[in-house]
């Protein structure tokens, strides 16, 4: 049977900032909402794969950022959310960062694309708009956020030990 672990006061200090942050990152940024959107506040799901405590907060923050700011309102909120609601639990269980970086890649591909198409009526085919909201999460999150973390977060011995706690 596997033990339960407890989440530290630490785990959830950070957890905060984090949903905070992704928050704060999406309402700054110009191209996080469209047909083609770079959401930069999404390479925070990568927090993820190092530690699934993380992913609860995650969600918080897409969640509050969608209803915040989010031009296409509810449906957004619901399946913008979702998308990354049924990335990062996966990813936590991933070993390969590389591979868990593209589960977002995928669920936004898919459920923003649908929220675009038969939702908001972008005057795109389905298969585009998924193309399009693909591309913008594997060059936010793959192509940018796995190199930094890589080579520069993971190098760092004290960061590491405050995420995987």
């Amino acid at each position: 049977m596997e033990k339960t672990k407890k989440i530290t006061v630490k785990e959830i200090a950070f957890g905060a900032v984090l949903a905070a942050a992704y928050v704060a990152l999406t309402l700054i940024n110009p191209l996080a909402f469209g047909e083609v959107q770079f959401r930069f506040s999404e390479i925070l799901v990568l927090f993820c794969f190092y530690n699934p405590v993380f992913c609860v907060p995650m969600i918080i923050g897409c969640l509050i950022a969608n209803f915040i700011a989010s031009p296409f309102g509810w449906v957004d909120v619901v399946l913008g959310t979702a998308g990354t609601a049924l990335a990062v639990f996966p990813m936590s269980r991933i070993k390969n960062i590389w591979l868990a970086s593209l589960l977002p890649v995928v669920t936004n591909a898919v459920l923003v694309g649908i929220m675009l198409t038969y939702f908001v009526g972008v005057p795109f085919p389905l298969w585009l708009n998924m193309i399009f909201v693909g591309i913008g999460q594997l060059v936010v999150i793959t192509i940018i956020g796995v190199p930094l973390f890589k080579f520069g977060l993971e190098r760092n011995k004290r960061f590491m030990e405050i995420i995987r706690s």
